[in-house]
């Protein structure tokens, strides 16, 4: 395992990005655009070995790797800062559905993307980068140096290569994310120099702070940290009301941003609720976790209810995306194994999912250049294959079973049903008398006002008589084909084999569990 590592997995896209710029590459759209795929299929291949040489067995972190300097001291000494990254049950496959997503939306860039070539495909590459250094992180500094820096190309690749209202919608999300990660370093360094006032020992070690008993943190510091951090990973997920940049910004982005945005970005926030308010803070998160499923019902049920009125193909899936992720939330919130692993598995379906589902709508703005429900229909006459295509990714979508999102929503939703978090809840010392089988059945409601709309937006795109103006409505091309095959493959093996995934990330989510 010695040829596997972790640091260059990171940094193979920055290299890409590097490569595009170099004056040996030549400024040919389709050069280009052949290097980047090329280099991202290299990555993602590069990926999956990371997952043949995984032990599953094992819950801590593995292939633990830091960069040191030539004296063998850290990165920055005085300061306890390490570049270090290692994997976990956890990280591992999200590291992989980035690669694989990155891969898809660079093969989908090839008709949605015009102008400025060699810069777009850079910043998809420093894009990747930010997120998988995000996800592979072993010190709290370095984590938050990739979060930052993850904004930096996302901003630009709205901005530009956008449409409509592009750089308020960029610009938003800057905003909102910035805001956020004011409150994520307040906690980082509140936890910092507890620490270092508790040992003596100045420390960003991840692994440190998660080993900790959280009984070394007062009960009001821990709530107080806990607050800062989820009010940061509630934006990236997003949470309502932190929500409100999300569909202006699928709806101004490229259909390859929104994949990627979709897809990978908002599991970001999944990601550091499980890894630093569950782990680094679980009393805390005792205490907090009725309020969570509380918050993810509301997410389910209120961008459910939107999404039921969009005219907007986009926005329609934009605010279906929110909803789903609040069953992320709900099943971080059972604090059990079944509701964690529930909601680890609905951000990898999700991820797969919605980057299906924006590519759809990406296929039909390209021939209609018009996202308005209202003025399409009968598109499945002319074109059978990309309406099958889209019935398998909307059905895996609406949760039907043996498809991805079947198995991941009844995990997360079984972990919320028999969660316990609701027996003692209490807000200022009064007893509140909630059900916590109530609220899961509320937030069962959800899928079918899922059904309900996407469906709905089915019938009403494919079904029909086709107007006039559509009747050289294409089918996909080879281009489409491949992404979405790739998807549907993924959605259908994972859906018939859940234990596949759901074994990667078990012994570690049972070891969080058994923390708490």
């Amino acid at each position: 395992m010695k040829f596997l590592s972790i640091i260059l997995l990171v940094l193979l896209p920055a290299i890409g990005s590097i490569i595009l710029f170099g004056p040996w590459f030549p400024h040919n759209e389709v050069k280009i655009r052949r290097f980047a795929k090329g280099w991202a299929g290299l990555v993602f291949l590069y990926s999956l070995l990371f997952v043949v040489f995984f032990n599953p067995a094992q819950a801590g972190f593995q292939f633990e790797q830091v960069l040191k300097s030539p004296g063998g001291k850290a990165w920055i000494q005085p300061l306890g800062i390490n570049f270090a990254f290692s994997i976990d049950g956890i990280s591992l496959p999200l590291i992989v559905l980035t690669t694989f997503l990155v891969l898809l939306a660079l093969i989908a860039s090839k008709y949605n993307i015009t102008k400025r070539h060699k810069l777009y495909y850079a910043l998809i590459f420093v894009l990747e980068t930010a997120i998988l250094g995000v996800f592979a992180a072993k010190d709290l500094f370095v984590f938050f140096l990739f979060w930052e820096i993850e904004l930096i190309p996302m901003y630009f690749l709205i901005s530009i290569w956008g449409s409509g209202r592009k750089e308020y919608s960029a610009m938003k999300f800057i905003l909102y994310t910035f805001i956020g990660s004011i409150f994520m370093l307040a906690s980082i360094l509140a936890i910092y120099f507890y620490h270092y006032i508790y040992t003596g020992v100045l420390t960003f070690d991840l692994g440190v702070y998660t080993s900790l008993k959280s009984y070394s943190y007062p009960l009001m510091f821990s709530i107080l940290t806990f607050w800062g951090f989820f009010i940061a990973f509630a934006v990236k997920i997003p949470v309502v009301p932190f929500h409100t940049w999300l569909p202006d910004a699928h709806v101004d982005a490229p259909t390859p941003i929104s994949m990627l945005l979709a897809g990978i970005l908002l599991k970001m926030g999944g990601y550091g609720l499980i890894r630093m308010n569950m782990q680094i803070l679980p009393e805390a998160i005792k205490v907090l976790a009725p309020i969570l499923i509380i918050m993810g019902v509301i997410n389910i049920i209120y961008t459910a209810c939107i999404a039921l009125v969009q005219e907007d193909l986009k926005k329609l899936i934009a605010y279906s995306s929110i909803s789903h992720m609040g069953i992320v939330l709900l099943g971080i919130g059972a604090l059990n194994a079944a509701g964690v692993s529930g909601a680890l598995f609905q951000m990898i379906a999700h991820g797969i999912i919605s980057a299906g589902l924006f590519m759809i709508v990406g296929v039909i703005y390209l021939r209609t250049h018009t996202r308005n429900i209202s003025v399409l229909g009968g598109l499945g006459q002319n074109s059978p294959r990309f309406m099958w295509f889209s019935l398998t990714i909307v059905l895996a979508s609406v949760g039907l079973p043996l498809l991805i999102g079947f198995a991941a929503e009844t995990l997360a939703f079984y972990g919320a049903f028999t969660s316990t978090v609701f027996n003692s809840f209490s807000l200022f010392g009064w007893y509140i008398p909630v059900s916590i089988q109530v609220l899961t059945a509320i937030g069962i409601f959800g899928i079918i006002l899922t059904a309900a709309y996407l469906l709905w937006m089915f019938q009403k795109v494919f079904y029909g008589n086709i107007l006039n103006k559509w009747k050289s409505f294409h089918d996909v091309t080879p281009h489409e084909v491949a992404v979405l095959l790739s998807l549907i493959l993924v959605i259908v093996v994972f859906g018939f084999y859940p234990q596949g995934l759901a074994k990667i990330f078990t012994p570690t989510v049972n070891n969080i569990v058994n923390i708490i």
